[in-house]
């Protein structure tokens, strides 16, 4: 007994000593001197000390309000919440005094970003906001674990360096930008941890399951959606930002696990051209307390390398396209409480106690360089309107053409991000496509978001460094498969009607009576799949047109119906006569569409509604295969497609369910990427497929596909390096490069008369792709409805070796053969932003089961 209790203490010794003290403490973190308010609540008070556990988010949020209704320093104000309902919100911390004149300070700094009053506004005395932004992947923890440190430090502390800091600064402290992440990590790294910590990197502790904690509740890192919008959590953080337009704003981070710490300024030839140079001096500037604070407490880091802030959607870079000073930092992340790593271990409150101290410096630093930051804010802003005088492109112009709830979600977009947005206010023809006052739009260049308007509509294709962290392009317009057109002086003549200021999603209507013969609907409208599915549910018949035709309306005119027609004839309605109008004036408004009534189903032109031409359609049952193997943000995309903007149930199943439950409940099945399926689960696939299930391949899955006999699919080989290029080390970046194609643009060739193509009305198709994989066209042309022009790139960057690879290539195939297999090689649901590809995945759900 007393050798077993003898090595238990040298155990724990080891342990504690390895946390950098005798005891986990307030004081490790703390800096030395310091005195605290005994009134308010020490972070010990959340049930441990900060380190000893990973924080919960329901205990860190319950913290930061508790210090909000304790001090009179501090108040919680809360900004949405995420999509598993929990809140997000920022604790506000400053002076008593500035306090009881917050809402004046912030509507007078508001002023320094609108350059009509700006410059009568005096910055001497003026107060800088700090945003604080720790978390955004949930499972880099040691950042939220921080804000507890960071808040408590504020709020409690004492003396004149704390006074100063409160006087001169409003702090904004939001301590979890992903929460469902957050409390997704935090519950797995606990709940492995022993009371004698295990410290091998293989344990299950630092090895979360499929998913894991670093995305949201749909799988998307939300580091990436500060651009595109598409969740709560990153409306809300946007509209927060808006609301206060911070100096700083930071975005504190984990890298892996044998790394130091990194703060910016990152790879100078990889900024984003439209932010000033001013900005990246004084993100130098503050690098250097970094530095100071860092060396303080002997920690190693680096600066200067491996990360960019070219792609405008992340929390250190968006900051930046706005008058303010977006700072990344990279702290090696344990992923648990003590691991080994190269040299020793790494614990948990270290690397707490690395993004603690970068918190301070950067409070420090804007405190001391405050009148500059402010300034420079202003400066930014000023600046934009010269700069759009002095462009040649002053606006754009753009059209909702057949989908004006596609354009709606797109001008949604726009407003958030604070652009101005005016109706059409004249008709202009350019390029051959008419632009009217009825479904046009115009973005004036000359607005003080003049420099995010370019990064939004402006296409690239040159680039001073061809290595990039994330996308090399983002031109919104082709996203949304909107047509537009940049304008110069002489276009604009008239050309803005009066300001929008809300989306103009479409009312939706019924345009006939509960007397009709039929009732129609195009889909060419985003939301057009959610109005098929909410019949299907409700028990209507539904079929859709495989050819064109005109019909005769109720109200005695005539109209011509394109492919993808939904027709639903009066003797397949499941509710009685008094009942059917307000179901179908319901499904219209709700999906933003219009229903009309005909009155026979004997057509002037075309197929009569009663031709064989008009197929029955089955409501979709879908199931997508996922866990180890598949990429959650390839998964989570099509979840989120189906389930958020259509309400349809997907069934997530795992490669080892596949054998056991009954597939014959589906008529839909969504490979995403190489899941470990057994040969028993394979061959009840591949009866299930030949029996009339609609089998869809997306990006990575479709090499499952070919592996597993379902399709027969040949890749083009990978582009060839220049001869002498591979020989010399120092090229090997270049080399990369060639045979990276890293989130670029091409443009597609579509038949608009094949079901997976249904619902457009156009003969092109802007195509974002993220890998560099080309599909060769093999066998019928008929089975390739989609595929790259001879001359694809639109935007981004593509080196000319891969161009030639991915000129004609497939983007969409059917495969023939006994069962429908259909192959989406490309990420057409990219971050739920790219609406014009989207409806080539959701034809193949709803569509797939025509194919012949």
């Amino acid at each position: 007994m007393m050798k077993k209790t003898a090595l238990s203490s040298v155990i724990i010794l080891v342990s504690l000593i390895s946390f950098g003290q005798e005891k986990l403490t307030l004081d490790y973190y703390m800096p030395a001197g310091m005195t605290f308010d005994s009134s308010i609540p020490v972070p010990g008070s959340i049930g441990h000390e900060v380190g000893e556990w990973h924080v919960t988010h329901d205990k860190l949020v319950g913290y930061m309000k508790l210090l909000g209704d304790l001090s009179g320093r501090a108040v919680w104000e809360d900004y949405g919440k995420s999509w598993e309902g929990r809140p997000l919100g920022q604790l506000i911390i400053t002076s008593e005094k500035n306090m009881a004149r917050l809402e004046e300070i912030r509507l007078e700094h508001l002023k320094l970003s609108d350059p009509s009053v700006s410059k009568s506004v005096t910055t001497a005395d003026m107060p800088l906001i700090i945003k604080l932004g720790y978390g955004v992947h949930g499972n880099e923890s040691s950042s939220s674990n921080a804000s507890i440190l960071t808040a408590y430090y504020l709020v409690a502390g004492r003396g004149p360096q704390i006074g100063e800091i409160l006087d001169k600064c409003v702090i904004l402290i939001d301590p979890s930008l992903n929460p469902d992440g957050l409390q997704r990590h935090s519950a797995w790294v606990n709940m492995n941890r022993g009371m004698t910590l295990a410290t091998d990197p293989s344990g299950r502790e630092f090895n979360e399951p499929w998913p894991g904690g670093r995305t949201n509740h749909y799988w998307f890192d939300l580091n990436r959606d500060y651009l595109m919008l598409q969740h709560p959590e990153s409306v809300g953080r946007v509209e927060a930002f808006y609301r206060w337009m911070p100096n700083i704003n930071t975005d504190h981070h984990e890298m892996g696990a044998s790394a130091t710490f990194f703060f910016q300024p990152g790879v100078q030839s990889r900024n984003n051209p439209v932010v000033p140079p001013d900005n990246q001096t004084l993100t130098t500037g503050i690098g250097s307390y970094h530095a100071k604070y860092l060396d303080s407490i002997g920690s190693l880091y680096y600066t200067g390398e491996s990360f960019d802030d070219y792609y405008l959607g992340k929390g250190s870079s968006y900051p930046d396209a706005h008058g303010s000073i977006g700072i990344l930092f990279e702290q090696a992340g344990t992923k648990g409480h003590l691991r080994e790593v190269p040299g020793g271990v790494l614990s948990f409150p270290f690397a707490i106690r690395n993004q603690f101290v970068v918190s301070l410096s950067t409070i420090e630093a804007g405190m001391n360089m405050r009148v500059k930051l402010l300034d420079m804010q202003r400066e930014f802003y000023l600046s934009a309107l010269r700069e759009a005088d002095a462009s040649p492109v002053k606006g754009y112009l753009f059209s909702a053409g057949a989908d004006p709830g596609g354009c709606a979600r797109f001008i949604e977009n726009l407003l958030r991000h604070r652009i101005e947005v005016y109706r059409c206010g004249r008709q202009i023809t350019k390029n051959g496509i008419t632009y009217s006052p009825e479904n046009s739009y115009f973005v004036p260049a000359r607005q003080k978001e003049y420099r995010f308007v370019r990064a939004l509509f402006e296409t690239v294709k040159t680039f001073s460094d061809t290595v990039f962290y994330d996308i090399s392009t983002w031109v919104m317009p082709m996203a949304f498969n909107l047509s537009y057109t940049p304008l110069g002086s002489a276009e604009t003549t008239g050309i803005a009607g009066g300001r929008v200021t809300s989306p103009p999603f479409p009312d939706g209507a019924v345009k006939g009576t509960e007397k009709d013969y039929a009732w129609l609907f195009e889909w060419s409208d985003t939301y057009a799949p959610g109005a098929l599915y909410m019949l299907q549910s409700a028990g209507f018949t539904a079929r859709v047109a495989t050819a064109t035709f005109t019909a005769l309306l109720s109200d005695g005119s005539r109209k011509q119906f394109g492919y993808g027609t939904i027709m639903v004839h009066k003797g397949d309605k499941p509710v009685s006569d008094g009942s059917l109008m307000k179901f179908l004036s319901a499904v219209a408004k709700e999906c933003g569409i219009t229903v009309y009534g005909v009155s026979t189903g004997l057509t002037p032109a075309g197929m009569d509604l009663g031709s064989g031409g008009f197929a029955v359609l089955s409501r979709p049952s879908v199931m997508l295969v996922i866990d180890d193997g598949t990429p959650a943000d390839d998964a989570g995309e099509i979840w989120h497609l189906l389930d958020t903007r259509y309400s349809m149930p997907v069934t997530l199943i795992s490669p080892s369910r596949m054998g056991t439950a009954n597939l014959g409940r589906y008529n839909v099945i969504i490979i995403a990427g190489n899941p470990s399926i057994s040969s028993l689960a394979v061959d009840r696939l591949r009866e299930w497929n030949r029996s009339g299930g609609t089998l869809i391949g997306y990006r990575g899955g479709n090499r499952w596909l070919a592996d597993n006999g379902f399709a027969q699919t040949t890749y083009a080989e990978s582009a060839a390096t220049p001869p002498g290029l591979s020989a010399r080390y120092a090229d090997r970046g270049m080399e990369r490069a060639i045979h990276t194609v890293p989130g670029t643009i091409f443009n597609a060739v579509i038949d608009s008369t094949h079901p997976l193509c249904y619902g457009y009305t156009g003969t092109h198709l802007p195509v974002f792709k993220t890998d560099a994989s080309a599909v060769k066209i093999t066998g019928s042309s008929y089975n390739t409805p989609v595929k790259y022009t001879a001359d694809p790139l639109l935007s981004g960057y593509c080196s000319k070796e891969n161009q030639e690879r991915i000129a004609g290539s497939a983007v969409v195939s059917v495969h023939p053969g006994p069962g429908r297999v259909i192959s989406i090689y490309d990420d057409t649901n990219f971050r739920a932003i790219w609406y014009g590809t989207s409806k080539l995945f959701v034809n193949a759900v709803f569509f797939g089961q025509i194919l012949r």
